[in-house]
């Protein structure tokens, strides 16, 4: 797609491209605990988790690089998206036929070690072609907000929240979106006298670390992400358990239940608030600052898990759906606001591998760690045997985003240091 397209029209497509890259994760992310129980196979999930953000560690800057310094990025994506749709395909074929776990464990690291760079290589592109980032990203993200929860309320219109299907169907999305990401707007390397190992690699993003507000916000990223896990592997099963319980039959209930009928679209009322939260942020656009936002986006996050840990006590789902719309505010504010700090911070030729850098620290390390950590504080706990397990499981892990919280407020100082667009 031609780059001196209208912004109208490069706008639309950036935003369809948003769309189609969040309806795989959302078609079978929230229902995995679930259709891995379904599978008898949920004692895998940690593992299962985990994979991804270990085996990413090897691909996100090295992509990340070459489409700062050699390769176009929208068929870079182009070509991860397909290349991994096959092996998201098998991954939930492997559970229909009735393989070992193990089977979804190799099939899903797979998948994302060719997958990890997609959600970098699509903010790089959104951000080089906006004219105004911080009022026009926060609207491309929303367009992938609203295909996650188009996904996850498909999934459970579907009755497909325990089926190996959801998975399969996200597989054969990822081939739409390969073909929509090769009709982007051209978004060329920056030429780079950088040669080397180091380079290749995508290396030369840790010097970032040398910038204390960015390494102070990568840190609470990395570490924030630990608890988050939590938040993806377990609240959909809680979910499920609230759901059948005699006392959430109310006229409000019935009425959530009935538009929202499983898990996996009630875990949208995290996406519903996100829109919210995304608009909020593109008003406020440059206004707000980057302390302020990811300081409440924290303190979301502490009551986003007291409140499950109340939902647990209580046994009422209603505070359930309360913590899952917090889930919305908690991420818009904290990774949206760091995408676009990024953005202005660092030197244009570098600003792919930063992204990229970002989901490693959150999504590699930290969702790895976190998944196992998670997995054996669920295990330690006993969440899922009795519902005060639930309450100590919670409170545990709003602790930690608590300690995550007053990190940040005392380490990020605010210094003047921007980068010109050009």
């Amino acid at each position: 797609m031609d780059s001196k397209l209208p912004t109208g029209a490069r706008t639309i497509w950036i935003g369809v491209v948003f769309f189609l890259l969040s309806v795989p994760p959302g078609l079978w992310s929230p229902a995995l605990p679930n259709i891995l129980e379904s599978y008898d196979a949920l004692w895998v999930i940690p593992y299962a988790t985990a994979v991804g953000p270990v085996v990413s560690i090897f691909s996100s800057l090295m992509f990340a690089s070459l489409a700062d310094r050699r390769v176009e990025a929208q068929k870079l994506l182009g070509v991860l998206s397909l290349a991994g749709a096959g092996f998201l395909y098998m991954a939930f074929a492997v559970l229909s036929w009735g393989w070992n776990p193990w089977w979804y464990v190799v099939m899903q690291g797979m998948n994302a070690l060719i997958s990890a760079p997609m959600w970098a290589l699509i903010t790089k592109i959104a951000l080089e072609h906006a004219e105004n980032p911080t009022k026009q990203f926060p609207l491309y993200r929303l367009w992938g907000t609203v295909g996650w929860a188009f996904a996850g309320i498909l999934v459970s219109w579907l009755a497909l929240d325990a089926s190996a299907e959801a998975g399969k169907a996200a597989a054969l999305v990822r081939i739409l979106l390969a073909a929509a990401a090769f009709m982007l707007p051209v978004t060329k390397p920056i030429p780079s006298e950088e040669r080397g190992l180091r380079a290749a690699l995508g290396l030369n993003a840790f010097t970032l670390f040398r910038d204390r507000t960015l390494r102070v916000y990568f840190i609470t990223a990395t570490l924030i992400a630990v608890p988050l896990m939590a938040h993806y592997m377990y609240a959909p099963k809680q979910l499920l358990e609230m759901g059948q319980l005699p006392g959430n039959d109310d006229w409000f209930s019935n009425v959530v239940k009935s538009m929202l009928p499983g898990p996996t679209a009630q875990m949208t009322f995290g996406q519903i608030t996100e829109i919210g939260a995304m608009l909020f942020l593109s008003w406020v656009g440059a206004r707000a600052r980057v302390k302020a936002l990811v300081i409440v986006a924290l303190i979301v996050g502490v009551t986003r898990f007291a409140v499950y840990a109340l939902a647990g006590q209580t046994g009422i789902m209603m505070w359930m759906w309360l913590g899952v719309s917090l889930h919305g505010p908690c991420y818009t504010l904290f990774s949206i606001t760091g995408q676009m700090f990024m953005d202005r911070r660092v030197p244009r030729n570098m600003r792919g591998q930063a992204q990229a850098l970002f989901g490693l620290l959150s999504g590699s390390v930290g969702g790895s760690v976190g998944a196992l950590t998670c997995g054996f504080v669920f295990s330690m706990t006993g969440a899922g045997q009795t519902w005060m397990a639930w309450t100590i499981f919670w409170t545990i892990l709003s602790v930690m985003v608590l300690l995550c919280l007053v990190y940040f407020s005392i380490g990020y100082k605010t210094i003047q240091h921007t980068h010109d667009e050009n």
